[in-house]
Order: structure tokens, then sequence, then C-alpha cells
């Protein structure tokens, strides 16, 4: 199933991401290491190093800045600072993996003129009087966020070439439509299976054994060692959550997997540990549904298989090019940081 919050792509605006109404937004990469080797040789102005091109505090704090803004908007006031700590934790990684894609836009191909980006920032809503670029408006804003036009400029072309970065490496992702079909059936397949509850490890461990070596029915056998036993019907992943045994027995997300994961016919061979006990399951029956969809629900699973497989293509590849890359974090200017938020 879908985790998903989605990454936040890292910008290094600042504040002014805000104004640009969502054009360009934050991703959280968490691909790296939360700290990597030392920080001796590094300027106490900058949080790491890349390749021999600095990562500034400033800039780790304009990252920092935007994604507790998301959060809050997200989850209100109540932000506690375990939150701020992985929040710290993402606008670090998420500033060192784009400085890794920075560093490699030559490598790629990828140059951004002047005349383009002169367009692009012409194009941008907040800069517009009347539907057309105000210099006035363009460089009051700028002032308000205590930023210049050269360093906008740096920064939004950097944003630029990861945009078009990001997109390479994505478009070079490719699929047939049986994988689609394949990963629907996986995704929306229902389990039937039964749940043997026994009060202590032990008796569970001893049923187990005794069931493996013999051809005795599970219901049968689990009675004898005094078990509750609980059938679940046909159910998929989510109908399960929600379902009211589920619930009553205290089930997690152990037995979610097991039983998601189970082969037809088979037992679990480990006692699963719950609030009531411990429990032992069987999966009799696993049904995968045929992809028969409408074309515009057809259309949206395409959609969202192609951008799911994409994003981890995307994330796989950046982890590969910061392995190729040479990182190093001022350790002690992070741990600071990280008693402050």
């Amino acid at each position: 199933m879908l985790e998903f919050l989605r990454r936040f792509y890292g910008s290094l605006f600042g504040k002014i991401v805000t104004i640009v109404v969502g054009f360009l937004f934050i991703v959280g990469f968490s691909f790296l290491p939360y700290i990597v080797g030392g920080g001796s040789a590094i300027s106490p102005q900058n949080v790491a190093m890349v390749d021999g091109k600095p990562v500034t505090v400033a800039a780790f704090y304009r990252y920092y800045g935007n994604l507790e803004n998301y959060y809050r908007e997200l989850y209100g006031k109540n932000i506690n600072k375990t939150m701020k700590k992985y929040i710290a934790g993402k606008a670090l990684s998420s500033i060192v993996a784009d400085k890794v894609l920075e560093n490699r836009a030559n490598n790629f191909g990828v140059s951004v003129s002047k005349h383009y980006l002169a367009n692009k920032i012409a194009g941008i809503y907040a800069f517009q009087k009347n539907g057309n670029f105000s210099n006035k408006i363009f460089t009051s804003v700028l002032a308000q966020n205590h930023m210049t036009q050269a360093i906008f400029e740096k920064h939004y072309k950097h944003e630029i070439n990861r945009h078009f970065m990001r997109a390479i490496i994505q478009s070079s992702f490719s699929f047939n439509k049986q994988q689609i079909a394949d990963n629907y059936r996986l995704q929306n397949k229902s389990v039937a299976f039964e749940a043997a509850i026994f009060k202590t490890k032990n008796v569970a461990y001893k049923f187990i054994k005794k069931i493996v070596l013999s051809n005795s029915g599970f219901k049968k056998l689990a009675i004898q060692f005094k078990a509750n036993i609980v059938n679940f019907p046909l159910q998929t992943d989510t109908q399960l959550i929600a379902s009211k045994k589920f619930k009553k027995y205290n089930f997690n997300g152990t037995v979610l997997r097991a039983a998601s994961s189970g082969i037809q016919g088979k037992i679990s061979l480990v006692p699963i540990s719950i609030k009531s006990g411990f429990t032992v399951l069987k999966i009799k029956h696993i049904h995968f549904p045929a992809f028969k969809l409408t074309p515009q629900k057809k259309f949206a699973v395409y959609r969202n298989y192609m951008f799911e497989k994409q994003t981890e293509f995307l994330d796989d590849y950046v982890t590969y090019l910061e392995s190729k890359s040479h990182i190093k974090y001022n350790v002690q200017l992070i741990n600071k940081i990280m008693q402050r938020v």
C-alpha cells in the first residue's frame, strides 16, 4: 500500500518559495546517512562540503524553515522537539542531495541560458502587475525577503537545473503494462485466514510444533490447546484494518503483514505477540482481482504507478550519485543545531 506523504524537492529560495505559490516546493530526500565523516576542516559557516562545494548554514536554515512551515500547516502548531529534529534531518539530507545534483548539471548536459531564466522569472505571478512582469515589485519582494537579485537568480537557476535533471533521470525509467496489472492485483488482493489466539508464547510454540508434525486440522488442534479461534473472511488490507474483529482483538501491523504475505494453506511458524496473548495464523484463501477497470480508473492506476516507481528510481539514482560524491559533514556544527531545534 502506498504510504505516502510524498518527498519534498528542496528549494534554496527561503521564504520566497511561499510567495511563488507552489512553483518551487520542497521534497525531503532522505537518502543520506544523517551524519557521515568529520568536520574539522570545514568552515564554521558551512554544515557540509559536497565535492568541495559548500552547503552553508544559511541555506540549511532556509530549507529547515520551509519544511517546518509545511509541517505546521499539516499538523498545526503541535510540533514537538522530536518532530523538529526529524525536520532538521530532512532539511540536511535534502540540501546535500540537491547539491549533489547541482554539481553534476554539466554531466547531464543541462544548461540554463540568461534569456530562458529571465522568461521564467517574468512568468512568476508574484512578480507581475496586471499580467505583466514588474521590476519594481520584483525588487520589492526580494528586499522584503533579504535577498539580492543576483542571489535569487543564482538559486533559481540551480533549481531549474535540478528540475531538468530529475526529469531526465525519471524519464529513463521504463515499465510495461503487465507490471502495472500485476502490481494492481498485489495491492488489491484479498486474504481469508483463521487466527488461533493463545495465552502464552510457550503454548503457541507447542501448537505449531504439533500441527507441523501431524495432519490435524488447524481449528480442531487449536481448540485442544485451549485457543480462541477467530475467522476472517476474504478482505483486502484496508478492509481488514477497518474490520471490527481486527480492532476487537487488538491485532497489529505484524498480524497484517503475516496475513498479507502468507501462502495459501500454510500457517505462520512464529507466534505473533498481540495485546491478548499470542496468535498463529492459517491462510485459508487468497484472491487476486482481475485487472478490469474503466478507462478512467485504469489511467489513474497507470499514472499513480508511474509516479511512484519513477520517484523510487529517482531516489535510488540520487543515492547512487551520492555514493560517488565526496561528502563531508561539519559534525560539531550539526550537533549544535540539533540541540537548538
